[in-house]
């Protein structure tokens, strides 16, 4: 009789162990894919950005050459005078 009430309670604290790492396991799993989730969007954000700073690059480009092109009119004006 002893021993089956010891082998109920090995049991019990078994079974307990289990769901425990059971539950640590899931919350590391959610911890896992929230993680993949924030990865995911700031790729995505990262992308966003870098096509920004490109297009960013191109219109200052365009600014610089507009202001060249302005400068050296006004020098060709200048010069007719």
């Amino acid at each position: 009789m002893h021993e089956k009430k010891r082998m109920e309670e090995l049991i019990s604290d078994l079974i307990s162990h289990v769901a425990k790492t059971h539950v640590k396991t899931s919350n590391n799993e959610y911890e896992l894919v929230q993680i993949h989730l924030m990865l995911t969007q700031m790729k995505t954000q990262n992308k966003y950005l870098y096509d920004h700073n490109e297009k960013l690059m191109q219109r200052i480009s365009a600014l610089e050459q507009s202001v060249k092109y302005s400068d050296v009119e006004k020098k060709f004006r200048k010069a007719r005078l």
